[in-house]
């Protein structure tokens, strides 16, 4: 009895233990398990039993908990690592221990200290103009500058012209005194006298500023040139915009020329500060008695030939250099002097200045502003002639002497252009003749400065030779028919069944009558005299 009891005790434990270990049941599938098992077991072995359910459910949370879901624990973010730096090669000063002085300085410490002594930089007293450079310039000497109308400027002096010359230029156009865009003058004692003083224009965002640099040793009038064409270019440039504002060489010129004739106005203090402690000054005195503006113009141009108008609205390289650059500051002085004498002539100046941007050249500003005067640039070469004879009683529809007019000519038929060798080089001047414009430039260009020709072309008819008349009458007609060719090409809408007119024919044709005019004007042109070679003795 106790054996057979036994077996089912034995087997009892193994389903409970079972039961227990195994993950995947429940726990009503265990508890039907075990009474079904109690109920089967005799009497005898039944507390066994109990026993094991008490130790069974004993395990059971660890079962239940094994049947749950395992939920990942949280991982943190990993640290960055570390920066790793580069050892430090350059060992830390010892605390207490000051720099000390070299034992020995350079041989050449006078020569490298030299240019940066004896410098200063000025303020203008509305901060408008700033200049720095050498406060006790010297004169850089040599032969070709030994006649040379030059004075020495310091840096004080340029701000306080620049102050004068931007004041006097308002008040000729009858503005009052306003503020303006930044200057920055630079004052080179190295840089001759003879050099370009070019006008370096900035763009920012809240406007322009500028830049000059200018020789320490410069000519007056020069120095006043540079400043105007600066203000000029301020009043310019009061909006925004593409492309550089060109001020006109004859405005620039002429109101140089009409600062620079008042009796009462002084521009240039031409002696420098003593050691830059002193102020610039300078004590002047004048008599002003009856003065005439136009004296000097009336004195250049009496015994000289006045310049057309189209060869100061368009001056040739030649026009500008010796004796015909004084002319032609004495006949654009001339001329700034009768727009002012105008009805309301400041007002239509300043029209004219603030209307250069928008156009892309003066002379159509020019006759937005005066079209009440001059209904086109023909009859502003006439009001010209007309003022030139009332000036000085010299006819400027005189004939010319034959010489004097194929030189005339010639200049007439040039074109003045810029050109440029490299894309950073500056632009040189240069002059192109008509064949070559037609070829290269583009139409919009060339129909602008060959309408311009043409004009020219009937003013100088009326001054020119009878041997000459033909060449001019058949340059014009030349270059009227191309005009007006090339124009309906350009304009042409082809139809169904038309051919567009080809372009290189015209163009072929137009160079070849102009070089069949040339080689016969050549004709015209007297001989040169040129000395015959010596015939040296023979030993």
């Amino acid at each position: 009895m106790g054996a057979n009891a036994a077996k089912p005790i034995s087997s009892a434990l193994k389903c409970g233990l079972l039961a227990v270990w195994e993950n995947g049941h429940t726990d009503c599938r265990w508890m039907d398990l075990c009474f079904d098992r109690i109920a089967c077991v005799p009497r005898s072995g039944r507390r066994a039993w109990l026993l094991t359910v008490v130790f069974g459910l004993a395990g059971i949370p660890a079962a239940f908990g094994q049947a749950e879901p395992i939920l990942p624990k949280p991982q943190l973010a990993p640290k960055p690592p570390k920066p790793v730096l580069p050892p430090r090669t350059v060992q830390p000063k010892p605390s207490g221990k000051e720099a000390t002085a070299p034992k020995r300085l350079p041989v050449d410490i006078n020569r490298l200290l030299k240019s940066r002594a004896g410098y200063k930089t000025a303020r203008s007293l509305s901060g408008q103009f700033m200049a720095y450079g050498p406060i006790l310039p010297k004169r850089r000497g040599g032969i070709l500058d030994a006649n040379a109308d030059t004075i020495l400027i310091a840096p004080d002096h340029v701000v306080v012209t620049a102050e004068r010359v931007r004041n006097a230029l308002l008040s000729q156009l009858g503005l009052p005194a306003m503020p303006g865009s930044k200057l920055m003058m630079r004052l080179n004692p190295a840089m001759s006298h003879r050099a370009t003083v070019p006008v370096v224009t900035d763009r920012h965002i809240n406007g322009y500023t500028y830049e000059l640099t200018l020789p320490s040793e410069i000519e007056s009038d020069k120095l006043v040139r540079a400043l105007v064409q600066v203000t000029l270019l301020d009043l310019a440039n009061r909006k925004p915009q593409l492309r550089d504002t060109e001020i006109p060489l004859w405005m620039t010129v002429g109101f140089t020329q009409v600062l620079l004739a008042q009796p009462d106005l002084v521009l240039v203090l031409s002696r420098p500060e003593q050691g830059g402690n002193e102020m610039a000054m300078e004590e002047v005195v004048k008599n002003v008695r009856r003065h005439d503006s136009l004296a000097g113009v009336r004195a250049r141009l009496r015994g000289r030939r006045a310049f057309d108008f189209s060869e100061i609205a368009m001056p040739s390289p030649a026009h500008l250099r010796g004796e015909n650059w004084r002319d032609f500051q004495a006949c654009s002085h001339l001329l700034v002097d009768r727009l002012l004498a105008v009805r309301a002539g400041g007002v239509r100046l300043q029209n004219v200045i603030r209307q250069l941007p928008d156009n892309l050249n003066w002379q159509t500003s020019f006759l937005k502003v005066y079209g009440d005067f001059f209904a086109d640039m023909l009859g502003v070469e006439k009001w010209w002639a007309v003022t030139i004879v009332q000036l000085t009683g010299q006819n400027q529809y005189q004939n010319w002497t034959l010489s004097e007019a194929v030189e005339k000519l010639e200049n007439l038929l040039k074109l003045p252009a810029e050109v440029r060798l490299n894309d950073a080089d500056s632009p040189l001047e240069a002059e192109v003749t008509l064949q070559q414009a037609i070829r290269s430039w583009d139409f919009a260009v060339q129909k602008q400065t060959l309408e311009m020709k043409i004009n020219q072309l009937l003013i100088a008819r009326m001054k020119m030779p009878r041997q000459l008349l033909p060449f001019v009458n058949e340059y014009g007609r030349i270059l009227q028919d191309y005009v007006a060719t090339r124009q309906r090409i350009e304009s042409f809408k082809p139809r169904r069944g038309q051919a567009r007119p080809r372009l290189a024919p015209m163009v072929d044709e137009a160079v070849r009558q102009l070089g069949s005019v040339d080689r016969r004007l050549v004709l015209f042109k007297p001989e040169s005299t040129i000395p015959a070679p010596t015939a040296f003795p023979q030993n």
